[in-house]
């Protein structure tokens, strides 16, 4: 059984770094021994978040402000809802065509 292995804010960033001055991958994982997919997504995760990239094992970081916090949990209820139309309105379709009823939504 494999033990998971942690990699601190330091490696991941060096590992970013040599990465995009070598301009390969590949050559870098090995180097390091991780995986090639592993360090591509480190880097597209640098790209997007900058500074607030690898805060830590998998904990978000807590909102400071209610609002905000109110906001994104909005924001996840509406991603959840739309989801659930989404999959209804495709079920509908799929009945309708079963039935010959024509049913536009």
């Amino acid at each position: 059984m494999k033990t998971k292995k942690y990699y601190s804010k330091d490696f991941k960033l060096q590992a970013i770094s040599m990465a995009e001055e070598r301009e390969n991958v590949s050559e870098v994982s090995r180097e390091l021994d991780i995986r090639s997919d592993m360090l591509r997504r480190w880097v597209k995760e640098y790209r997007i978040k900058k500074v607030e990239a690898f805060k830590g094992p998998g904990h978000l970081s807590k909102p400071k402000d209610k609002k905000l916090s109110e906001l994104q949990s909005l924001k996840k209820e509406l991603r959840e809802v739309t989801l659930e139309r989404d999959i209804l309105k495709k079920a509908v379709h799929i009945f309708s065509k079963s039935d010959g009823i024509n049913s536009d939504l």
